[in-house]
């Protein structure tokens, strides 16, 4: 709980930081892989620009950034090949369409799908835009696999696309066509991910107990399960063993996933029913977990304690000899504040029920002090 509440107010702190810093390590860590696997573009491919372009998409939004990634991988293939680049134009402006039609607001999808391949975790992503996006998640998952799978077959054939000769050059269109629209490994993990994508979706919304645990775990068996059927009808080269591996990880990381962002105390749901002049409402709330901020504490602890600050005051002002002093004055004649409130009394009905000054105590002894009637302005002093 403490590291929760610690990570939530450092966030919360620092996020005009940390959003410009996550959008650059996301584009730098893309054109790293990218020049890495298809980097045939010299000047695009060198250090000082792989800095500026990232420096310079931390400050932009990922839609423009995922436009930018597009580009540059269209100047590498076109260093390549200039068929091979007008294919991968083409690919690319549909998805775009695809993508700026149906999931313009999902451009974390877009972007982390492609990377999750490379740092072999591709499973986590259909279940974690389930739980943290829309229907639309769909496409931009999709989007993902499409892209990574069309870029790891041009970075494994650069040989037989880079050929020449007028014969070549069509023989290219056809082989990176058909990579595109045969790839069955490509068709199958496309599928599996927007049915997870939905499944995970439908089940997180259901008003249940526990929805995104039985999300998550929905999530992940129908991911395996659709991916199993998809790649034995398609008869698509995936390897089962790194299927069930990917699954288990993708659970570990969705159920740390969960805790941050829907951590919910189902032992204190309240029910709730109103209404208004058209309408019943029958309302079902469920608290989230409580964190104990533990400086609040201690400061409300602090504040409890100490005594008022009136309190204070009166406790500097009034010694202990004073206190004592009239303490023993009240012992001595304990008529002696009737005494004074019967002398109040008088001087009241003198002016005519107007007092001007506190009658204050007197000691045995004492002469009384003279009490003076105010004029009324106008009036003649002397009589």
């Amino acid at each position: 709980m403490s590291i929760k509440l610690a990570l939530k107010k450092f966030a919360g702190r620092n996020e005009a930081l940390l959003i410009p810093l996550f959008k650059f390590l996301v584009t730098f860590i893309a054109l790293s892989k990218i020049n890495s696997s298809i980097g045939y573009m010299a000047r695009l491919k060198s250090a000082p620009i792989t800095l500026i372009i990232a420096l310079a998409a931390s400050f932009l939004p990922l839609n423009l950034t995922i436009v930018i990634l597009g580009l540059v991988v269209i100047a590498h293939v076109y260093a390549l090949s200039m068929e091979c680049a007008l294919v991968v134009f083409a690919l690319f402006m549909v998805l775009y369409l695809l993508y700026f039609r149906f999931a313009a607001k999902d451009s974390v999808g877009g972007v982390l799908t492609p990377l999750s391949f490379v740092f072999k975790m591709p499973y986590v992503m259909p279940v974690a835009m389930g739980l943290t996006g829309t229907p639309s998640s769909m496409v931009s998952v999709g989007c993902g696999v499409v892209i990574y799978k069309v870029l790891h077959y041009i970075a494994g054939h650069k040989e037989e696309l880079s050929s020449g000769g007028e014969v070549d050059k069509l023989g290219q269109f056809k082989v990176l066509i058909d990579a595109v629209i045969l790839n069955r490994e490509m068709m199958a993990l496309a599928v599996s991910f927007a049915v997870t994508v939905l499944v995970v979706y439908i089940i997180r919304r259901l008003p249940i107990k526990y929805a995104w645990f039985m999300a998550i775990a929905a999530g992940e068996l129908s991911l395996l399960i659709v991916t199993l059927m998809a790649a034995t009808v398609l008869n698509a080269d995936i390897s089962f063993g790194g299927l069930f591996i990917g699954v288990i990880v993708s659970t570990i990381v969705n159920l740390i996933l969960q805790y941050f962002l829907f951590d919910l105390n189902y032992n204190r749901i309240e029910k709730v029913q109103f209404e208004d002049d058209e309408y019943y409402y029958y309302v079902k709330a469920v608290p989230k977990n409580e964190f104990v901020d533990e400086e609040k504490t201690e400061k409300k602890k602090v504040r409890r304690q100490a005594p008022p600050a009136r309190a204070q005051q009166h406790a500097v002002r009034q010694r202990p000899a004073e206190r004592e002093e009239y303490v023993e004055r009240r012992t001595a004649n304990p008529d002696h504040e009737q005494q004074a409130l019967r002398t109040a009394a008088a001087i009241r009905g003198a002016n005519g029920g107007q007092v001007q000054t506190r009658p204050t105590l007197q000691r045995p002894g004492e002469a009384r002090p003279v009490q003076r009637t105010p004029q009324r302005p106008g009036s003649n002093n002397l009589r």
